[in-house]
C-alpha cells in the first residue's frame, strides 16, 4: 500500500508539473531563452516518464540514464541532459537552412519555393510539375506530389492542418520540438542521377567525424537500409529495416559529402547529417535521435559498438 501511495502522489506531482509547464508555455515564456529553460524544467519529469515508457515498451527494459552504454541510451540520455539553444534550430527544417548556409554554403540547399501556414495559400504561387511538402515541426510529414495536374488539394490541407497543431515532443520527450514554430514548406522533388527519387545518405557523426554511413532504399515504399564504415564498406547490421538485398553503389561524390557533414557536425558529440546523392551533395536535415532512440540493432550487439563511439 506503501508503494502505491508513493507511486500515487509521484504521479499526481509530475502531472502538476506539466500542467504549469504548459500553462506557462501557453502564456507565451518560450519567448525568451530562460522562459524555456523555465518551462523545459518544470516538463523535464514528465519527459524522463514518457522516455523510460517508450524505452520499456521497444526493448522490455528500462534505458540506464546516468551510465549509459548502448547507443540508444545515450540518445535518451542527450535528450533528457543536453539541451543547447542551437538544437532548436537544427530540428526545425527551415531555420536550419540558415546554419547550413553559414557553414557551408547555399550550394547544398534544395530550393525553398514557399514556406507558411496554409497550405491553400501555395496554389497562387507557380510550383513545379512535381515538389515536396514537409512540414518543419516533426519527422515523416511529407507528401510527395508527383503530378500537381491531378494532387489533391482538399485533402493535403487537411493533413497538413493536423501536422501544425501536433507536438512531436510530447511522443517521444524530444524537447527541440516543443520550440519550433509550426510552418509548411515546399522544395522541388529532387531526383537523382538516374531521374529517380534519390537515395538517402545518413552520417553518423561522433565528435566530428563520420563513423557509420546509413543508406535508405525505396523509402516510401519497401523501406530497406544498409549500414556502411566511413569507407563505404557494408556493415553486417540492421537497423530497425531489412537490409537491402541488392548492391549499393557508392556515390561518386562521397567525399565532399564526407566533408560536408564533418563541417556540419564539428560541435557536437553526436549528429547525423542526412544528404542525398543528386550527382552533387543536397542537404536533407540534421537528426539529433535517429528513431528517437528506439531503434532496434540486429546483432543487439551493434548498439554497444555505436554506443562506444560517443
Amino acid at each position: 500500500m506503501d508503494n502505491e501511495y508513493k507511486i500515487s502522489v509521484r504521479g499526481r506531482l509530475v502531472e502538476g508539473l506539466r500542467w504549469r509547464g504548459e500553462v506557462l508555455k501557453d502564456k507565451g515564456w518560450g519567448c525568451s531563452w530562460p522562459g524555456r529553460r523555465i518551462v523545459d524544467a518544470l516538463l523535464l519529469p514528465s519527459d524522463i516518464q514518457t522516455i523510460r515508457k517508450q524505452y520499456l515498451k521497444q526493448f522490455g527494459v528500462t534505458p540506464r540514464l546516468i551510465f549509459s552504454k548502448t547507443f540508444n541510451e545515450k540518445l535518451q540520455r542527450s535528450k533528457l541532459f543536453h539541451r543547447p539553444p542551437r538544437y532548436i534550430q537544427y530540428a526545425d527544417k527551415i531555420h536550419v537552412r540558415d546554419f547550413v548556409r553559414k557553414q557551408v554554403g547555399p550550394e547544398i540547399l534544395n530550393e525553398l519555393i514557399w514556406s507558411g501556414v496554409d497550405l491553400m495559400a501555395a496554389r497562387s504561387i507557380r510550383l513545379p510539375h512535381q515538389f515536396i511538402i514537409k512540414a518543419n515541426n516533426g519527422s515523416g510529414t511529407n507528401i510527395i506530389v508527383e503530378d500537381l495536374a491531378t494532387f489533391d488539394w482538399g485533402k493535403a490541407c487537411e493533413q497538413t492542418r493536423r501536422w501544425l497543431k501536433h507536438c512531436y515532443a510530447d511522443r517521444f520527450g524530444e524537447w527541440q520540438y516543443r520550440w519550433i514554430t509550426p510552418r509548411l514548406l515546399i522544395e522541388p522533388l529532387l531526383k537523382g542521377p538516374d531521374g529517380k527519387l534519390p537515395l538517402d545518405y545518413k552520417f553518423f557523426c561522433f565528435h566530428g567525424k563520420v563513423e557509420f554511413i546509413q543508406v535508405d532504399v525505396d523509402r516510401f515504399t519497401k523501406h530497406t537500409r544498409n549500414m556502411f564504415d566511413r569507407d563505404f564498406n557494408r556493415l553486417p547490421v540492421a537497423l530497425k529495416f531489412p537490409p537491402y538485398p541488392g548492391e549499393v553503389s557508392k556515390p561518386t561524390c562521397l567525399e565532399d559529402m564526407i566533408q560536408i557533414a564533418e563541417i556540419l557536425s564539428n560541435r557536437e558529440p553526436f549528429i547525423r547529417v542526412d544528404l542525398y546523392d543528386c550527382g552533387r551533395p543536397v542537404f536533407g536535415e540534421l537528426t539529433l535521435h535517429p528513431e528517437a532512440g528506439l531503434g532496434h540493432f540486429t546483432p543487439p550487439e551493434w548498439d554497444l559498438r555505436f554506443g562506444a563511439r560517443w
